[in-house]
């Protein structure tokens, strides 16, 4: 887990610097908004891409080699960058970091998975997420500030810190490589599922994880739009990514000690109050501040704890087994639900209002809900011998106790 840890650190580090400063050094360039919008496509059009060829990698690399090849590639291109402000160069050289970015998103994730102990795998989930997060929340909103203090280059060739991380990936693929041989071996006589029946098994937690990243996306894309002061944006930010940050770590940790069902249920039930604060504060033009902080720091327990919740829900629910194809699902998801979110809150706001957009994302983060609490008990279909429904029990089961 140290080195699990350290190497998410190194490589989320030059990604959430460079996450605001690319499109920046795009304009710079003379891109116009299309164009540096078209910059964070393709960094997460890459990065789907790369989440789907995980598996073949892995198969043909190993773990030590392809968590080094994501490494270098979220790292090295950042100097490249750097040099040369045209869009082409900069498209390519973030087209190459999503790729990066995909390979450490999806290896990490089921590296958490593997590597947890015997009734710890929420914790291991959460101190996971911690390192995905903290980096985030310190070096995203700084990026700017270190950009107009320094030379924009300068920061931007500071991307290369995922090779930082290098070191790390040996033992850490030595480890995962290990754990996998002899999981492998104890579930050699089920075998691994067809995909759509692990989604059917899951679709309940990635159907949360979609609604809630897509409440964090709309936020994160907005809310220098909703205040109209830099300074109040940042706050709101800050708060946000702070909370969902502490959030997503003590939920897994509650995760080896609660059940899941009414943990998820207290989650989406304050998301959805959160959602609710900030449509009542920014139905004005000039938004009122305590309500809509309020609003932000209650929607970041929910969007933290609840990716640290579908996290283990999805791996209880779809077997040893099925790990890979459950990380896949479960990344893709979170990153196609932020995309979703700041789409259709742009969309609501062109229409009506961020206001009346804020409002439907509460009514459908409550009916989720609802459904989680009527139907999150139910045991899948066709369920893997020995497995039981965890979403009903306190501490879960390691994958080698199924």
């Amino acid at each position: 887990m140290p080195h699990l840890l350290l190497l998410v650190l190194c490589c989320l580090s030059g990604f959430a610097l460079l996450l605001p400063l690319s499109p920046q050094w795009a304009v710079h360039g003379g891109a116009d908004e299309f164009g540096a919008g078209l910059v964070t496509a393709t960094l997460m059009a890459a990065t789907v891409l790369a989440q789907l060829l995980v598996k073949t990698a892995l198969d043909r690399l190993g773990w030590a080699r392809t968590l080094a090849l994501g490494a270098l590639l979220l790292g090295l291109p950042a100097p490249v960058q750097a040099l040369d402000d045209s869009l082409w160069t900069i498209l390519l050289t973030t087209a190459l970091r999503g790729l990066g970015f995909g390979i450490i998103t999806v290896c990490g994730s089921t590296a958490a998975a593997t590597l947890a102990p015997p009734g710890r795998r929420g914790a291991a989930v959460g101190l996971y997420g911690l390192a995905l997060t903290l980096p985030q929340v310190v070096l995203t909103p700084a990026a700017p500030a270190l950009a107009s203090a320094l030379a924009l280059p300068a920061i931007l060739a500071c991307g290369v810190l995922p090779v930082l991380g290098l070191p790390f990936a040996r033992g850490l693929g030595r480890a995962v490589d290990a754990r996998t041989t002899a999981s492998a071996t104890e579930h050699a006589v089920e075998g691994a599922a067809p995909a759509t029946t692990v989604l059917r098994r899951i679709l309940l937690p990635l159907l949360t994880l979609l609604l809630v990243t897509a409440a964090g996306g709309a936020v994160l894309t907005f809310a220098p739009q909703l205040l109209d002061r830099p300074a109040l944006a940042a706050l709101a930010l800050f708060l946000f990514t702070a909370t969902g940050a502490g959030a997503r770590w003590g939920a897994g940790v509650l995760a080896d000690r609660l059940p899941l069902r009414p943990l998820t249920c207290a989650l989406l039930v304050t998301a959805a109050t959160g959602l609710a604060l900030v449509a009542l504060a920014v139905r004005s033009d000039r938004p009122l501040l305590v309500l809509l902080l309020a609003g932000l720091v209650l929607l970041g327990a929910g969007y933290g704890g609840l990716q640290s919740l579908t996290f283990v829900q999805s791996f209880d629910r779809a077997g040893a087994e099925n790990r890979h194809t459950t990380s896949v699902a479960w990344n893709i998801g979170y990153d196609s639900g932020t995309g979703i979110g700041s789409l259709l809150l742009g969309l609501a706001a062109h229409v009506a209002t961020f206001s009346a957009g804020f409002v439907l994302l509460s009514g459908a983060m409550t009916l989720v809900a609802v459904v989680v609490l009527a139907l999150g008990g139910r045991p899948r279909a066709a369920p893997v011998a020995g497995e039981t429904d965890a979403a009903e029990h306190g501490p879960r089961p390691s994958f080698s106790d199924h």
